[in-house]
């Protein structure tokens, strides 16, 4: 399938569901590359600082938080632009002091561990990560913790089932090797339901052949392939020479992914979206602060990072239309439909 460059490079900025596309409410700038986006403050209150990128995923998510910490603490939001900001996160701190932490994204967590590399362990404070990818499957610090982007498997299949006719066992899906934990973690998870999880291991920097050999050998036994919001899987390269012709090749198979740009009627790559809804992320975020906070600023002991609670869902159903069957009252189950 032969795509325009506008419509793989809109495909692709949200592969992540992190592209940035966001407003600025504040802004306030001394140092070399520090920007505040938000600023809610109140003297007298222990100030949790927020570092984030300014995209509108983020905004939804600094709405969910501000609405639950506004009254409780002062929030400061500080524009993370790469991994490389860790001198931004470094000013932001020594002008606010932060009690707790919020990080947005995979980036701002790596420059916020490359800032705190450099501090002794009394000086790190708690820290809450968000929005970002396989946080599961990451080393957190003992003063760390946050929400998984990744919807449980578990969850995509049960909503796909009450929407598809077809029957749905038996789920591929292409992992690199780094990633073979937080998989086995899923199919135990999804064995739950009686869903079968079949994997097909790829390199870490995998070719398009090797990803359109991947999906022809699982769809060959599976019923649904699950793309996971892999941004070493979802180059403009390997979307467009891999993904897209191994998806819609016969026999088809609906393709599950994390992402809402992934669902494009005209491009036939994912059938069915579900993400976590990102305001509902800031308020969950903002219950684990307060978990801290009443603690006096320390992570609870055994304390796990949780699952996001609340998602939304995307259909493509024009895809739907010509390759599946829906079952009666199917769209009453989705959030959002292309028609």
């Amino acid at each position: 399938m032969a795509l325009t460059r506008r419509e793989l490079l809109t495909l692709v900025a949200g592969s992540t569901a992190l592209a940035a596309c966001g407003g600025v409410s504040v802004q306030s700038r001394g140092s070399r590359g520090y920007q505040e986006l938000h600023k809610n403050v109140s003297v007298g209150r222990e100030t949790v600082l927020v570092c984030m990128p300014e995209t509108s995923q983020t905004q939804q998510a600094w709405t969910g938080l501000n609405d639950e910490l506004g009254q409780e603490f002062s929030l400061i939001a500080v524009r993370i632009e790469g991994r490389d900001d860790n001198a931004v996160i470094a000013e932001a701190v020594k002008r606010h002091r932060p009690a707790g932490v919020v990080l947005m994204n995979n980036p701002t967590v790596t420059a916020y561990r490359r800032y705190e590399s450099e501090l002794a362990s009394t000086k790190r404070v708690p820290n809450v990560a968000i929005m970002t990818s396989f946080l599961q499957a990451r080393r957190l610090g003992p003063n760390a913790t946050g929400v998984a982007y990744e919807v449980p498997v578990i969850t995509s299949v049960t909503h796909l089932r009450k929407i598809l006719a077809e029957r749905i066992d038996r789920v591929g899906v292409v992992y690199r090797q780094s990633l073979a934990r937080f998989v086995s973690d899923q199919r135990e998870l999804a064995a739950r339901e009686q869903i079968t999880i079949v994997g097909e291991a790829v390199s870490e920097a995998p070719n398009e052949s090797e990803i359109k050999r991947a999906i022809r050998t699982l769809k060959q036994k599976t019923d649904a392939v699950w793309v996971l919001n892999d941004d070493h899987l979802l180059t403009p390269q390997l979307i467009s020479k891999g993904w897209l012709p191994g998806l819609n090749e016969r026999p088809w198979r609906p393709a599950i992914v994390g992402a809402e740009s992934l669902v494009a009627a005209k491009l036939s790559f994912g059938t069915f979206a579900v993400l976590p809804d990102h305001t509902e992320l800031g308020t969950q975020a903002a219950n684990v602060i307060f978990d801290i906070a009443d603690e006096g600023w320390v992570l609870p002991s055994a304390y796990q990072t949780q699952e996001p609670l609340s998602i939304k869902t995307t259909l493509d159903l024009v895809q739907v239309r010509e390759r599946f069957h829906l079952l009666p009252e199917a769209l009453a189950h989705v959030d959002r439909v292309l028609k």
